[in-house]
């Protein structure tokens, strides 16, 4: 999550669209958005440095840049979790889910690290918007 001051001197974006979620905590936290033909990782923004509290009401979220390749893997990501059932798609049609065990959960985290959305967080942030 991103402190409220990672804001500053970005524009507002409106018609943003998210396309699915990494991240859930009573609502989606991290994923892809889409804006004017474009998709980007969006992070929600907190109004505490510390990322404890999140009253913005709706939701506000940075939009970050990423390139080709970063996006081909997250999208990777993305449908790796949506096949061993877990939730995320936004979109239509839904990615096939069949189900997965622990071990291959695991076998997933292993793969996609949280450090791999750090690094997609830390990409230019470009744009905001609200939830909505």
């Amino acid at each position: 999550m991103h402190a409220a001051s990672r804001l500053s001197g970005l524009p507002e974006l409106a018609q943003v669209r998210k396309v699915w979620f990494s991240d859930w905590y009573d609502g989606p936290i991290t994923g892809v958005a889409a804006h004017d033909g474009r998709e980007y990782w969006f992070v929600m923004v907190t109004n505490d440095a510390a990322g404890e509290t999140w009253d913005f009401n709706p939701r506000v979220y940075a939009l970050h840049l990423l390139s080709s390749e970063q996006l081909a893997q997250a999208w990777n990501m993305h449908r790796a979790f949506a096949s061993a059932g877990l939730p995320g798609c936004l979109h239509l049609p839904r990615c096939a889910s069949a189900g997965a065990t622990v071990d291959e959960l695991d076998a997933l985290r292993e793969r996609w690290p949280a450090e791999f959305e750090v690094g997609l967080m830390n990409t230019p942030a470009i744009a905001w918007f609200q939830d909505g």
